[in-house]
């Protein structure tokens, strides 16, 4: 089921990017700092999104790799701390009387 909703999905965002891409072809010009170029309006919009996708994986892929290293720090001490008390339960008790 959740395939299937998948396939729609991806085929209605098809379409609906190639009526976007079909309504939006008039050329525009970009102007880099280094050079200009003319491209459609589509592209552009493609191409800039597409950048942006980019960056933002990029900066949820450090932010992944940064809890990742918390949660493995995390699961170390829970281990230790684990250990220790099971050290305490059966270490025999020492009366001062």
């Amino acid at each position: 089921m959740r395939q299937l909703f998948a396939i729609i999905l991806f085929i209605a965002l098809l379409i609906l990017s190639t009526v976007f891409a079909l309504n939006n072809n008039q050329p525009i010009v970009v102007d880099y700092l280094f050079a200009e170029s003319e491209l459609a309006l589509s592209t552009l919009i493609f191409w800039v999104a597409l950048i942006g996708l980019v960056l933002g994986v990029l900066a949820m892929t450090v932010l992944v790799l940064k809890l990742r290293v918390q949660l493995k720090r995390s699961q170390n001490r829970l281990r230790k701390a684990e250990l220790e008390l099971n050290n305490l339960r059966t270490a025999p008790v020492k009366d001062t009387v």
